[in-house]
C-alpha cells in the first residue's frame, strides 16, 4: 500500500515533540525456535508492506503542515547480533533505544535479531508516532505469523488518525482547557521537578513476574476492588524517597472508545495525561489508597476526558518548529513528572507453527530528564515489567516499588506463592 496523507493535529505535535525529545519505544522478545536472517528479512518485508507507516517517512509542507509518504524510503534495517561477551539482549535494547531516527528519511522501524542457536531475541524499535503498545504486539505478532507461514500475505491495513476516529464533537473550546490540565499539574502537586541532564548513562532494567506471582497479584487485586495499574502507581508513589505526591504520567489506550476501533491498525492510538498520586500516611495500607486511585483513574479514562488529549492540539495551531522549542525549553527546566507508567495486557498468541514466545517486554526513551519510564507488560499469564532511564536510582525504585507490592499481597498469598 502506497501511503500519502497528511499528518493530524495531534500526530503533528508528537513529531514535532519527537524533533526536540528522543521518540523512540521498543519491545524485545524472545522466541524457542530457530529463524534466519535471510527469514526474519521476508518477515519485515512482508510487515512493513502489511502496516505501511512503519516503511514512512514525514514529509514537510510549509510551517503547519506535514505528510506521511512510503515514497522514497530505504528498506527497513535488520541487525543480526550473536550473544557474545557484554551483547546481552538488554545492552542490545539500550542501544536500540538511544538510536534517533531521522523522520525526513524513514523508515519509522528497525529490528535486531540475537540468534541463539535453538531460540532467538526479537528487538524491534519504533519512533513513537507510528506505535502504540498494542501496534508492537501486532507487529511482533505478524513477523511471527510470517515465519511460520511464509507464503501468506494478508491484505495491507490502513491506519487513520486518532483525530478522526473520536465520537462526538470535531472540537471544543473547552478542549484546549482540559488539554491544558491533563499536561500540567499545579505548582504544589509535588516536590520540585528533576533538573535535566543524565546522571549516568542510559541503562534499561527488566523483571519478570511468573505466573504464581501474577495470580496473587490479580486476585489480590480484584479482592481489593482496585486494579494492577492503581496498585503499580501507588507502590511507585509509595518507594520514591522525596517528599510529597508524586507525579506520575498515565498512559491511555485511546482504542477502545474510537468508531470505529482500528483493532488491526499498526499507529499511534494512545494519549498520556499526569496524576498526581500522594503515597499516603506511613501506616495505612496501600490498598486503601489503591482504591481511592482506581477512582480517580475511571474519571480521568472516561471518553470525554481522553477526548481533549487529541482534539486539543487543533486548537493550537503552531508552526512545527515552534512546537519543537517550547518543548526543548520546557525540558531544559526539568521533567515535568516523576516516573511514567504505561501498562497493557496483550492477547497476540504465544505459538506460531514450531515458534515459541516466551517472554515480552516493552521500553522506551522519551525524555532527556532521567525520570524513570516504566512499561508493565501482560503477556501468557505472567507480567514483564521495565524501566528505562538516566537516574542511578531508577531501578531501586522499581525494586521498593515490588516490596511494596510484595508486602501487600502477602496477607492473601496462597500457600508458595511468592512476588
Amino acid at each position: 500500500m502506497t501511503v500519502r496523507r497528511r499528518l493530524s493535529p495531534y500526530e503533528r505535535a508528537v513529531w514535532a515533540a519527537g524533533e526536540a525529545l528522543p521518540a523512540t519505544v521498543a519491545v524485545a522478545v524472545h522466541v524457542e525456535g530457530t529463524t534466519t536472517p535471510g527469514r526474519l528479512r521476508d518477515a519485515v518485508a512482508a510487515v512493513r508492506a502489511r502496516h505501511p507507516l512503519l516503511g514512512a517517512r514525514v514529509e514537510r509542507s510549509g510551517p503547519w503542515h506535514a505528510w506521511f509518504t512510503t515514497q522514497g524510503v530505504p528498506e527497513t534495517p535488520l541487525r543480526v547480533v550473536y550473544p557474545l561477551a557484554g551483547r546481552t539482549v538488554a545492552r542490545v535494547l539500550e542501544e536500540e533505544l538511544q538510536r534517533p531516527f531521522s523522520t525526513a528519511d524513514g523508515p519509522l522501524a528497525r529490528f535486531a535479531l540475537v540468534d541463539g542457536g535453538d531460540s532467538f531475541d526479537l528487538v524491534v524499535a519504533f519512533h513513537h508516532l507510528v506505535v502504540d503498545g498494542h501496534s508492537a504486539a501486532l507487529v511482533v505478532r505478524d513477523v511471527l505469523r510470517h515465519l511460520a507461514a511464509p507464503g501468506t500475505r494478508p491484505p495491507a491495513v490502513a491506519a487513520p488518525p486518532a483525530d478522526g476516529l473520536l465520537p462526538g464533537p470535531r472540537v471544543s473550546p473547552s478542549d484546549l482547557v482540559k488539554l491544558s490540565r491533563s499536561l500540567h499539574l499545579p505548582a504544589q502537586a509535588g516536590a520540585p521537578a528533576r533538573r535535566t541532564g543524565p546522571a549516568t548513562p542510559l541503562t534499561c532494567r527488566t523483571w519478570t513476574l511468573d505466573a504464581v506471582e501474577t495470580t496473587a497479584l490479580l486476585d489480590r487485586c480484584r479482592a481489593e476492588r482496585t486494579t494492577v495499574h492503581a496498585a503499580l502507581c501507588t507502590a511507585f508513589a509509595r518507594a520514591r524517597r522525596a517528599p510529597g505526591p508524586a507525579r506520575i504520567a498515565v498512559a491511555a489506550d485511546l482504542r477502545r472508545i474510537l468508531v470505529p476501533a482500528p483493532r488491526e491498525s499498526v499507529g499511534l492510538y494512545a494519549a498520556s495525561f499526569l496524576l498526581p498520586v500522594a503515597p499516603g500516611r506511613p501506616h495505612d495500607g496501600l490498598w486503601d489508597a489503591a482504591r481511592e486511585l482506581r477512582e480517580r483513574l475511571h474519571r480521568r479514562l472516561r471518553p470525554e476526558e481522553l477526548r481533549p488529549l487529541v482534539t486539543g492540539f487543533r486548537l493550537l495551531p503552531l508552526p512545527h518548529a515552534m512546537i519543537t522549542g517550547l518543548l526543548r525549553r520546557s525540558e531544559r527546566k526539568g521533567a515535568r513528572f516523576d516516573v511514567s507508567l504505561s501498562n497493557f495486557l496483550t492477547s497476540i498468541p504465544g505459538t506460531y507453527g514450531d515458534l515459541r514466545l516466551t517472554t515480552f517486554h516493552g521500553a522506551a526513551h522519551t525524555t532527556l530528564s532521567g525520570a524513570p519510564l516504566v512499561v508493565l507488560i501482560g503477556f501468557g499469564g505472567r507480567l514483564f515489567l521495565s524501566v528505562t532511564s538516566t537516574d542511578p536510582d531508577a531501578a531501586g525504585l522499581c525494586e521498593r516499588a515490588l516490596d511494596q507490592l510484595r508486602a501487600a499481597v502477602a496477607p492473601a498469598r496462597t500457600a508458595g506463592a511468592r512476588l
